[in-house]
């Protein structure tokens, strides 16, 4: 399912217009974004966990040259599903 799908779906399941659930899924999309540039952990009850986890710098190496260089740590964002949800896509 892509986006467009899930705004078509979205608007079908709550009877209103095409537009209305797109803008609220971009606000959604919105909250959940700027929640994360914070740092912030966005739970939610039934679906899962949305978080960044912090990747140590480390070194690597030039597959071309075999120099050695060093890669810089960063945040990568993370989705963990909640038990329930595990549990419904497993039943």
């Amino acid at each position: 399912m892509n986006k467009k799908q899930l705004i078509q779906s979205m608007a079908s399941q709550l009877d209103i217009p095409q537009t209305q659930a797109k803008s609220q899924l971009e606000q959604i999309l919105h909250v959940i974004h700027q929640g994360l540039s914070e740092g912030e952990k966005i739970y939610i009850p039934q679906f899962g966990t949305f978080e960044l986890r912090f990747y140590l710098p480390k070194t690597g190496r030039n597959p071309q040259t075999g120099e050695a260089m060093e890669i810089a740590g960063f945040n990568q964002p993370s989705f963990k599903a909640s038990p329930s949800l595990k549990q419904a896509l497993n039943n």
